[in-house]
């Protein structure tokens, strides 16, 4: 239903978006680089940290995404980051949220990469966090060597007072085939789009005002 409210009344700006963009911006900068550097390092079997559009296709579906971020060692993908803000409670994963991560692993999956390590991690952090510049600077660096040491993020969170959680689940090609299957009729147009029956993400939603679904006070 968000989708569609989306198609029909464009892109609302609010506060928070913008908030969130901002977050986004600051908390995983990277350099500009080519397409074939990037390709060379990767194949150099180098630690990478990349974000760059995927497409692919499965079950009558043409699909295309750019992942917040993919961190690459040995040559394969072994994490998918997703960062996702919130005015609420960071240790609450909707839906949606893993769905998304989840096709981004089957994109890398349909573009020929090897998936057999592949975790999914969405990242969840409170908007109004009071972070440093330098917290700010290093959030993705921290994150990506906490994760390639095998360290659990708990601790991570921990010390952030409930400011910060991070969801962590592999990726298996038949939950993004499953995810597919689910979705599939509303963009083939063959069912009407779908309501969430959760009052929490209309609250948080930029179209709950004319929404003729929200649930929102």
């Amino acid at each position: 239903m968000k989708v569609e409210q989306d198609f029909i009344h464009g892109e609302i700006e609010t506060e928070e978006k913008k908030e969130g963009d901002t977050l986004h911006s600051e908390l995983l900068a990277m350099k500009p680089t080519s397409q074939k550097r990037l390709i060379r390092e990767i194949e150099e079997e180098r630690v990478v940290v990349a974000s760059f559009p995927l497409a692919g296709e499965a079950e009558g579906l043409v699909l295309m995404g750019v992942p917040d971020a993919v961190v690459f060692q040995e040559g394969k993908p072994t994490h998918v980051i997703e960062l996702k803000t919130t005015r609420g409670d960071p240790s609450i994963l909707f839906d949606g949220q893993r769905a998304q991560a989840v096709i981004y692993g089957l994109l890398l999956d349909l573009v020929g990469f090897d998936c057999t390590k592949l975790n999914l991690l969405v990242t969840k952090l409170v908007r109004q966090s009071q972070m440093s510049e330098e917290q700010k600077e290093r959030f993705l660096d921290m994150l990506t060597k906490t994760l390639l040491e095998g360290e659990d993020l708990a601790g991570i969170a921990s010390e952030s007072g409930g400011r910060f959680f991070s969801h962590s689940f592999a990726y298996r090609r038949g939950e993004g085939i499953k995810v597919l299957n689910q979705i599939r009729g509303y963009w083939l147009e063959s069912r009407l789009p779908r309501a969430t029956s959760n009052p929490n993400k209309c609250g948080g939603c930029e179209f709950k005002k004319v929404c003729p679904s929200s649930l929102a006070d």
